[in-house]
């Protein structure tokens, strides 16, 4: 919920306790969900209106749903087909990296 944690939670509803006192705070509370409320009233009919508005020429239509997805059918597994010998035809720069090994750099002595 808006990225606060369980802890931040707690220390603004305590907050929220001391600076309005036991009496007051349940009608706070009432009244910030009334108000959430209507605003998410507000704001559904408000899109409704914009989709009816924007599909009734009857050329648009809302976009279908994708269906849910299904789990993919199971591959058939059969005998494993042996794996090729790597060579210089089918890996490319083989021959040129089997040619010379490339001698490492001696290492530095710790100081």
């Amino acid at each position: 919920m808006f990225g606060l944690g369980f802890g931040e939670i707690v220390v603004i509803l305590v907050l929220a306790l001391v600076l309005l006192g036991p009496q007051k705070l349940p009608e706070v509370a009432k009244q910030l969900g009334k108000a959430l409320r209507d605003f998410r009233k507000v704001s559904d009919d408000l899109k409704g209106q914009f989709e009816r508005e924007l599909y009734a020429d009857g050329k648009g239509s809302p976009r279908p749903r994708p269906a849910p997805p299904t789990a993919a059918a199971p591959v058939p597994t059969g005998p494993a087909a042996p794996v090729p010998q790597a060579s210089g035809e089918n890996v490319p720069g083989l021959d040129a990296a089997l040619a010379e090994p490339v001698p490492l750099p001696p290492k530095a002595p710790p100081a």
